[in-house]
This record gives structure tokens, sequence and C-alpha cells, in this order.
């Protein structure tokens, strides 16, 4: 059933692919980075099946064309893994590819600590390598906040310009 209902949603958001972007998805270099995890080094997060998302994902965009995809799955998903893959995806771009970011993950609301946050709260995405709370093993460092996402996502945009497209999704819980 799960299965199922994970094709239904991967095709929906297919056909919005098509619909959005369909001459885009035609012309320019079609470019992903996809992350997945269902394991956690911490193994007191509670288990979710993100990793199984990532062949559907993978399937989908090799169907409308996509070529140069990046997959991070579990233990490959660290903090560092995926600032490292943000960056090497934005040193490939150029102006007009059509860029798509999906994140299948646990997500958790941290602490604000520069004050732009009128709740007082971060999103963040939870790399494999992030801590349930905060100790000896991961101050919180190892948390992909939304502030730095941000920088990450704006390292594209800024190579892709207006004529390329971005769409991230992400399939996770608090994390904004």
């Amino acid at each position: 059933m799960i299965q199922k209902t994970t094709k239904t949603l991967l095709s929906v958001l297919l056909a919005i692919l098509l619909l959005v972007f369909p001459s885009r998805l035609c012309a320019q270099a079609k470019r992903a980075l996809v992350i997945g995890l269902g394991e956690q080094e911490d193994v007191r997060w509670n288990k979710i099946n993100g990793d199984k998302d990532v062949d559907y994902v993978k399937a989908m965009l090799m169907g409308v064309g996509y070529k140069d995809i990046t997959a991070l799955v579990n233990k490959q998903a660290t903090k560092a893994a995926i600032v490292s893959e943000f960056g090497k995806l934005a040193e490939r771009c150029h102006s007009g590819d059509v860029i798509y970011i999906h994140f299948s993950g646990h997500g958790q609301q941290v602490t604000d600590l520069n004050g732009d946050e009128e709740d007082g709260w971060d999103e963040a995405w939870i790399p494999y390598d992030a801590y349930v709370e905060y100790g000896d093993m991961d101050k919180g460092e190892k948390h992909l906040v939304d502030d730095e996402i941000n920088v990450l996502l704006y390292a594209i945009r800024d190579k892709i310009g207006d004529e390329g497209a971005l769409l991230v999704v992400v399939d996770a819980c608090h994390s904004g």
C-alpha cells in the first residue's frame, strides 16, 4: 500500500513538473540532487522510510530526461556530504538549467541563533549524522538549518539565472 501511494504521489509530481516547466524540460540541462534517509546514526530517531523514495524519484526524473542525478542515501547523507553535493551541483549549473532537489527524511525545529525567526525557531533537515538532542556527538552543528539551505539554494539560483528553474521538494516534518 505504501509503495502504491508513493508511486501515485510521484506520478502527480511528474505531472506537475510537466505542466509547470514544459518547454524548459526539453531545452536546458536537467540536474538533480536526491537525498533519502531511512536510517540515522542516532538510533533514537523514529524509523522512517525516506530512503525508499530515492529509487522512485530517480525513475521519475529519468523519465523526463534527467541524466545528471546525484543520490545520497542513509550513511552517504551526512551534513558534510549534503553540503558538498550542493556545492558540486552549483558548480555544474549553467544559465537556463532545470534543477530538482529532493529531501526525504526527518525535520526538526532548532533554536534560532541569529534572531531572524519571529517564533524563535529555525527549521532543519536532519542528515544521517545529526542527533535528536544536543550532546557530545552533536551540539547542533550537524543539523542543516533553513538559513544554511537558503545559502546553498541561492548559489544554484544565481548560476541558473532567470531562464532556469529550481524545484525543491521536502518530505520532512518541521522542515519549513
